[in-house]
């Protein structure tokens, strides 16, 4: 084996050979270093299974002994065996789809075909179906002359099966692939078929390079060329892919335009939405938006009782980008929901505006309404009290009180629904003036004694301090106190107490209503102290 590697590195068929082989490791190596794509193992083994035969050819011619071309020619088999397998099973892989069991398969067949292919020929000496006693070196050449055996044609059989495989598995492919995915398709039927080709050539009727199979010739400048197209093509580059599936696939009609303002592309939203095939729009879309939101008040536009918002976004020149635009990309964005909902909702406002207004007058005019009558049952009823229509005495007096009481209750009852809409419309004003407090709080609570006396709880005045004067609104303050005392009798049970204390200490007060009822739930307290 030595003996016969002498001489190579002189022979220039063999640099040609050694040059082309690193060429294609180069760019192999390049490709699975820089470029995504599925089925790199295959590709990878088929670049090995191609540089290897390459080698072995080369060898071949370069030496001049027929033990020596015999046994290149016997090595090289690991490579046509390889070759053919891989270059199947990356088909199977880059057109897709792939499965484990398919995994599980390729490896087997990629190393028993190979090894079968070679281990026939390495034992030719034996058996002689791959090369028959007839090759020999003929008299006047320096190359030998292969005569095949029944063994050659059946492992080209063999061979054979997956080169049909991988292009019934392009075919295939064609009926399902989008027409931008054919050039690329048809590169790899050219790549596939060139070989096969050259290879029925050579075992049927001897055709040779230079006295050489020139199946590996071939499939390398095949190969080669597909690299290149892998590099440049983008049909199956992910991001080229993903921008073209995002834009055929966006729920919104856009449209592209070049820089005459023609449309250049628009993704099948546009084309199911009726924009494109208005007559309005004329050779200029973007002047045609322009006329059509400069007729209203509104930008918005109406095809197939949807409103669209047209976004116009002009495309820089990489090159110059401050210069003119190349194109702009139209965006109409259906706002048809969004404006349905803004309509509802203004109408809602509307009628809830509408509503608080009646709810405001009603209460308006009813508290006016209850406050003359009001003011003339309490009137007369202080006026009966006073003794300046007679004198009132037993029964009389004590029902004239209870109604008098109930009818001041009924006017703070009016003033507090009065207080409550002024609050609301932040229209409350306050006096600002000397309060008695002690005063203020004994008198709610004579006030409130008889309501307590009704409901079975007794009114208890604990410590008053007597100093205890404040600046505020007297009637304001009192409705706060009145409302705490009665809510602590409301929700006392019979015999309870409620007392009440004022107490004043650095220069603040504080107005103490304790009860002894259920209290406030926990988590309620905002939704009692929220008005």
């Amino acid at each position: 084996m030595l003996t016969c590697l002498q001489g190579l590195m002189l022979d220039p068929v063999y640099w040609a050979v050694l040059a082309v082989s690193t060429i294609a490791a180069a760019v192999a190596l390049w490709t699975l270093r820089f470029q995504q794509f599925q089925g790199k193992v295959y590709y990878a083994l088929t670049f090995v299974g191609m540089i290897w035969t390459l080698i072995m050819v080369g060898s071949e011619a370069a030496t001049v002994a027929f033990d020596c071309q015999m046994q290149q020619a016997q090595l090289a088999w690991l490579g046509h065996g390889l070759v053919p397998v891989a270059w199947a099973f990356f088909i199977f892989d880059y057109v897709g789809p792939s499965n484990k069991a398919h995994r599980r398969i390729s490896l087997l067949a990629l190393v028993a075909v190979p090894l079968g292919a070679f281990g026939l020929a390495a034992t030719n000496g034996s058996h002689q179906l791959i090369y028959t006693s007839e090759t020999a070196i003929l008299p006047g050449s320096d190359r030998t002359t292969f005569v095949h055996g029944t063994g050659y044609f059946l492992v080209l059989a063999v061979l054979y099966c997956f080169v049909m495989a991988a292009l019934i598995w392009l075919g295939r492919a064609f009926f399902r692939a989008k027409r931008a995915a054919w050039p690329l398709l048809t590169m790899l039927v050219v790549i596939t078929l060139t070989p096969l080709g050259a290879n029925a050539a050579y075992a049927f009727f001897g055709f040779t390079v230079m006295g050489l199979d020139p199946t590996a010739f071939m499939f390398t400048l095949g190969i080669l060329a597909f690299s290149w197209l892998l590099v440049t093509n983008k049909t199956m580059d992910m991001p080229s892919v993903g921008q073209s599936t995002l834009f055929d696939t966006m729920s919104e009609p856009l449209v592209l335009l070049d820089a005459r303002r023609r449309v250049v592309r628009s993704n099948a939203a546009a084309k199911r939405s009726g924009i494109l095939s208005d007559p309005d729009w004329g050779t200029d879309l973007i002047a045609g938006i322009d006329a059509q939101t400069a007729k209203g008040t509104s930008s918005h536009m109406t095809y197939n009782e949807r409103l669209y918002e047209p976004r116009v976004h002009p495309i820089e020149n990489p090159l110059a980008p401050t210069g003119p635009a190349i194109g702009w990309s139209v965006t109409f964005v259906d706002v048809t929901k969004r404006i349905a909902t803004t309509t509802a909702l203004e109408q809602a406002l509307r009628e809830a505006d509408e509503a608080n207004r009646a709810k405001d007058e009603f209460i308006s005019v009813v508290s006016h309404e209850l406050r003359t009558p009001l003011t003339s049952l309490k009137g007369g009823l202080a006026l009966a009290l006073s003794g300046k229509l007679g004198e009132v005495r037993g029964p009389l007096r004590s029902s004239l009180d209870i109604a008098h009481r109930n009818g001041v209750r009924l006017s703070r009852l009016v003033d507090n629904i009065l207080l409550v809409q002024k609050l609301e419309v932040q229209a409350l004003s306050l006096e600002w003036l000397p309060v008695d407090l002690p005063t203020l709080l004994r008198d709610s609570i004579e006030e409130n004694r008889m309501y307590a006396h009704e409901r079975g709880v007794r009114l208890d005045i604990g410590k008053i301090d007597q100093a205890a004067v404040v600046l505020g609104d007297a009637f304001a303050i009192r409705q706060v106190v009145d409302n705490l005392i009665s809510n602590a009798v409301k929700f006392s049970h019979v015999g309870d107490m409620v007392e009440s204390t004022l107490t004043a200490k650095r220069g603040r007060v504080r107005i103490s209503i304790r009860d002894y009822g259920r209290g406030i739930p926990d988590g309620m307290e905002e939704r009692v102290f929220g008005r």
